[in-house]
Order: structure tokens, then sequence, then C-alpha cells
């Protein structure tokens, strides 16, 4: 049965602390695809899971350059597929290529390649709530996989392993 873990994130700021905790348990070989509508928070979300894995970064949105590559050890590669028209398109990105080794790949926009992902890989899904009420986001990561499956099961994506989360920096 597929696991799906839901969370109120309430600003910019809960959102980018999720993402440095998420950074804190990526691992190279790792591919986290993120969904949402255009303004969803995805790039904030990225911005934050950089932050968490190289301290004093900050990712940028890659939309008009499709992909950018941030730090080593681990490498991380963040792609934006908004841009893409067809799936096919997915492969002049050597995703692949550029994920082997030691990189955490983060791909935005996911469901415009969603058969050339991996299965191994942490989905997440943003939604806005009502943003007339200033209600914020919606989170839903679903595992898929042993390796997320398994962190799920050791409570690694609950919210309350996301300290900075409730309490944020920025």
């Amino acid at each position: 049965m597929p696991v799906e873990i839901r969370s109120l994130l309430r600003t910019d700021g809960e959102t980018r602390a999720l993402g440095r905790y998420l950074g804190t348990i990526l691992r190279a070989g790792d591919w986290v695809a993120l969904r949402g509508q255009l303004g969803a928070g995805k790039t904030t979300l990225v911005s934050g899971i950089v932050e968490g894995i190289h301290p004093g970064t900050r990712g940028r949105s890659p939309t008009y350059v499709l992909v950018e590559i941030y730090g080593e050890g681990p490498r991380i590669v963040h792609a934006d597929l908004y841009r893409l028209t067809r799936p096919e398109e997915f492969e002049t990105l050597a995703l692949d290529d550029l994920a082997a080794g030691d990189a955490v790949t983060l791909v935005e926009w996911a469901d415009r390649a969603e058969e050339r992902l991996p299965e191994e890989r942490l989905d997440v899904e943003l939604r806005y709530l009502d943003p007339a009420a200033g209600a914020g986001r919606e989170i839903r990561l679903r595992p898929r996989g042993e390796r997320w499956e398994e962190a799920a099961r050791a409570g690694l994506l609950d919210r309350d392993r996301w300290h900075d989360a409730l309490h944020p920096r920025d």
C-alpha cells in the first residue's frame, strides 16, 4: 500500500526550512521529483534543500537554462522541466549522465517526464491552499522504492523531525 505523508507549510520560511531538513537526509544517488502548480513553492523547497546540503549556497530556478549544478560531495543536479513540451525532450538534458556518481538529483515539474524518472525516488507535491486566506501550502511526500519507504518507516519524513520548519530562520 502506497504511503503518503501530508503536512501544512504556512510560510515560505517553513518551506525552505523543510528543504534544509530534507537536505540533511538526502545522499548521493537520491532523486526527488517535485510537482505542483506554478508558484506553489517547488523552487523555494529546492532552495532549502540546496542550503541543507551546501550551507551558504542558494538555489535558483533553472527555468531558462533547464539544469543547474551546485557544489561537490554530493553534487546537486537541479532540473526544471517546465519548458519541456514533449517527454522525449528529457533525453536531451542528459540527466542520467549528470546524476551518475555522487549526485543528488532534484527535478521540478517531474510530471513532464514521469516515465523517464527512476522508480526509487521521493515524490513531493506542493499545493496552495486558499491563497486569499493566507492558508499556506500543503505538502505531500510519497516515498517510492526501498530507500524512501524505509525512511518513512523510520519516521524520517514525519513533521516532528522538521525542527526548523516550526521556527524557520528566515
